[in-house]
């Protein structure tokens, strides 16, 4: 059962992936996100297919696993439904947390020092129609060390801090934003 600070965290994260706001996260946010990152590194038309395909599988992965009512779109209710399991579900909670984590390195690391840096943090909030105001303090709470960088090991504690942890004070609870309180 999803704690009061996850379901919080987690509507955050819905509110994040539901670029138009509608209450439904569907394929066409993804197709959003996906141009976004597209603009992000200067491709131009429907390329790289790769970027596409990973996104877009990353949406039918999300689709199968919770769209319960076959509406083509994934709710909060649903949303949260598939976290639960994710979340009871210790080798599923890991592996989605590490394709999450390498993806968004793989995505957003654009001087590729295996890291991301407050820019491209910038840039991971961009594409999902964030300031960049609020990337800046949000990755000054998660560089916990203060060297200006995020290594992928301290993306990945960071990440299982928003999933798992229900400690108020983690610095992960930020991850994707300020969550309701």
């Amino acid at each position: 059962m999803l704690t009061d600070l996850q379901t919080k965290k987690l509507t955050r994260y819905f509110e994040v992936y539901d670029i138009d706001d509608d209450g439904v996260i569907q394929a066409s946010d993804f197709e959003r996100i996906v141009e976004n990152v597209r603009l992000l590194h200067g491709v131009e038309g429907n390329g790289p297919d790769a970027l596409r395909d990973a996104y877009m599988a990353l949406w039918d992965r999300l689709r199968a696993g919770s769209d319960r009512d076959g509406s083509r779109g994934v709710d909060l209710d649903e949303w949260l439904g598939y976290w639960q399991l994710a979340l009871e579900n210790d080798a599923r909670y890991e592996e989605e947390v590490q394709r999450i984590t390498d993806r968004l390195l793989h995505v957003f690391d654009l001087d590729e020092d295996r890291t991301i840096g407050p820019n491209e943090f910038a840039d991971f909030y961009g594409v999902f129609g964030l300031s960049v105001s609020l990337a800046e303090t949000v990755f000054t709470e998660l560089d916990t060390n203060g060297d200006g960088r995020i290594t992928r090991d301290e993306l990945l504690e960071v990440s299982r801090q928003f999933y798992r942890s229900d400690d108020v004070e983690a610095p992960g609870n930020v991850l994707f934003g300020p969550f309701g309180a």
